[in-house]
């Protein structure tokens, strides 16, 4: 009999420690289309380099007493938006692995709140050969939270998609986005 309660009990504790992970990344339909008109008068294409972080900026992150928050099945926050814009650029077909012009991406920000009105904060870096000072871009998404820890870290992670969406969106909306591109 001890030895079931002891058996319980571990199963009890090691439960205690959950992670959070997300779906994988669709990519948004006006984000297409505005990569489209962003680089239909020219024939540019572009691929994407592998994206850094800022020094100081962690992808480890964890929600509440919840423990890992994992934005992405099997990928860390930055290789998801790297996946991310990649995925966008190859819907609109503006992407060339082979002879696109190389964009390159560093996360600036990255953190999000689970109390009150949820929120992700991400920031994004983008440069090429074309630009190579570039430029930054930021999102303050906002989402809905809940008291309980296991609904609102939910809640973070199902938000981090449309939040990387919204970076995108705000990344070729940019007038520097064409210059990136090469495309003037």
């Amino acid at each position: 009999m001890i030895k079931y309660v002891c058996a319980a009990a571990a199963v009890l504790a090691l439960g205690a420690c959950e992670t959070t992970s997300s779906r994988p990344y669709t990519p948004s339909t006006s984000n297409i289309l505005a990569f489209q008109a962003a680089l239909k008068e020219s024939d540019a294409k572009v691929q994407v380099a592998s994206f850094s972080m800022t020094p100081g900026v962690s992808e480890n992150m964890t929600c509440r007493a919840l423990g890992a928050l994992e934005v992405a099945p099997g990928k860390t926050a930055r290789e998801f938006i790297e996946g991310a814009m990649r995925d966008e650029l190859f819907a609109s077909g503006m992407y060339d692995a082979a002879t696109g012009k190389v964009i390159r991406g560093e996360v600036t920000e990255l953190d999000f709140n689970s109390m009150g009105t949820g929120s992700w904060d991400i920031g994004l870096k983008l440069s090429s050969d074309e630009l190579p000072e570039g430029y930054t871009i930021a999102t303050h998404y906002t989402f809905k939270t809940s008291y309980s820890a296991i609904k609102a870290c939910q809640n973070v992670i199902d938000a981090f998609t449309p939040a990387v969406q919204e970076l995108i969106g705000k990344a070729v909306a940019d007038p520097q986005f064409k210059t990136l591109a090469g495309a003037n």
